[in-house]
């Protein structure tokens, strides 16, 4: 700054040499020394032609520094060298100005981070909507719920479903609304809750998104446990004292023939119908897993092991080949048990050329998706909306707890099992392991 004192004393003395000259021309035009005047106006209109191009230059600088703000361009810097320009005073000012401005971007940039950084940590996916409907920011979750890697304006979701890009086009401040759309994955039903903001002086709408399939599972599930309780309990009951004094019976044998038959009979049915419900019961109270870490090649050999594929081209594609799983081995062998029984039921006498295929990858989100899929044909639309409900089943002797029970597994694990493709040529089920 001492360097900078130079400039700053010509300036002084250009202004004081100023001042000076216009007194001294004054005071020749009062004492009528005209032959001195020329040279004194000469004098005085040189300094107020320095003193003016200083104010120009001034000028120009400030111009400059307003057009740089407004365009969002902060890399200038001027000279304020003394012994590289005569105007040090000045742009070491205007310098400071610049270090002010670019300090107050830096904290205004910082702020936006960090709230970017708030957004993208959020559990939840969170869009940020302006009134025509663009998109001014959004989050990752955000993307992976609705199924897209970018989106610039909701009307593009249109692609996806229709409702829900009218749901998130049309949703006001404090509304809350629900949307269900179909995705290769299945079903998937979103939560949407909605609140406002002004910012940059427009009005926005903050928009959360929430994926409640598990709820929902979980409420079905819950509903499904009481009705098979009230259900088994009822059952067992009744059952009870019948399988006892027939079977009290069926040991007197000084009873005729046709109440030993007719006894007999009782029996053998109550006694089926115990073991039947007893089946029931298992869904309703399927154990907490007993989670361990283990290869899910491993876990994929040792049930196809259990099963007769027959005639079957088995395929298994596991990518990467060292996938680890930590979840409870038993369970998820009785779920890949019951998938590839299944499959290799429906492949048999349907196709001489019968497939099962079993794939697996592990997505963005870390989440591991299994795949079995057969190529027996497709699930008539009837049956594949209540595969998953417990009892149901097309098997003259089946008990209809066998994906039931397997989804119940599925969800204890905090994953989902759903029918994804089902089609002539292929039907998949999806297994999702957190």
């Amino acid at each position: 700054m001492t360097n900078r004192r130079l400039p700053l004393f010509r300036l002084l003395l250009l202004v004081f040499l100023q001042v000076a000259a216009g007194m001294l021309l004054g005071w020749l035009v009062a004492c009528e020394l005209y032959g001195f005047l020329f040279p004194a106006a000469i004098l005085v209109i040189v300094l107020t032609w320095r003193l003016v191009n200083i104010y120009r230059k001034i000028i120009k600088n400030l111009d400059f520094i307003f057009s740089a703000v407004r365009n969002n361009d902060f890399s200038f810097r001027f000279v304020d060298n003394p012994l590289h320009t005569e105007h040090a005073v000045l742009n070491y000012s205007l310098n400071r100005i610049k270090e002010v401005l670019d300090e107050a971007k830096m904290k205004a940039t910082e702020k936006e981070k960090y709230f970017e950084t708030v957004i993208e940590c959020a559990n939840i996916g969170i869009i940020i909507l302006l009134e025509n409907g663009a998109v001014k920011q959004y989050n990752s979750k955000a993307m992976n719920l609705l199924g897209v890697p970018m989106l610039g304006h909701a009307d593009r979701l249109r692609q996806i479903s229709p409702d829900l890009a009218d749901t998130l086009l049309a949703i006001t401040p404090l509304e809350q609304k629900s949307v269900c759309f179909a995705t290769e994955s299945g079903d998937v039903n979103l939560l949407l809750n909605c609140s406002s903001m002004q910012y940059e002086g427009h009005n926005m709408r903050v928009v959360s998104i929430e994926n409640i399939n598990k709820e929902l599972d979980t409420q079905e599930g819950l509903a499904w446990e009481k009705l098979t309780r009230i259900l088994t309990h009822e059952i067992m009951n009744s059952l009870a004292p019948v399988t006892s004094i027939s079977n009290t019976l069926l040991h007197c044998n000084n009873e005729p023939s046709t109440m030993h038959q007719g006894l007999e009979t009782i029996h053998s049915t109550s006694d089926r119908l115990m073991r039947f419900v007893d089946s029931f019961r298992s869904v309703t109270r399927t154990p907490p897993p007993v989670k361990s870490a283990f290869h899910l090649i491993d876990l994929i050999n040792e049930s196809v092991a259990l099963i007769d594929i027959g005639k079957a081209n088995l395929k298994i594609d596991i990518s990467p080949a060292d996938t680890m799983l930590y979840a409870d081995r038993n369970q998820l062998s009785q779920v890949l048990v019951n998938l590839l029984k299944n499959g290799t039921e429906a492949t048999v006498g349907q196709k001489e050329n019968g497939r099962i295929d079993i794939c697996s990858h592990i997505a963005d989100d870390e989440k591991v998706y299994i795949e079995i899929s057969n190529n027996g044909g497709a699930i008539p639309a009837d049956i594949a909306e209540n595969i998953f409900t417990p009892f149901f089943t097309t098997k003259a002797d089946g008990s209809g707890i066998g994906l039931a029970l397997s989804k119940q597994i599925i969800r204890l694990h905090g994953g989902a099992l759903y029918l994804s493709h089902n089609s002539n040529e292929k039907v998949t089920f999806t297994i999702v392991i957190d």
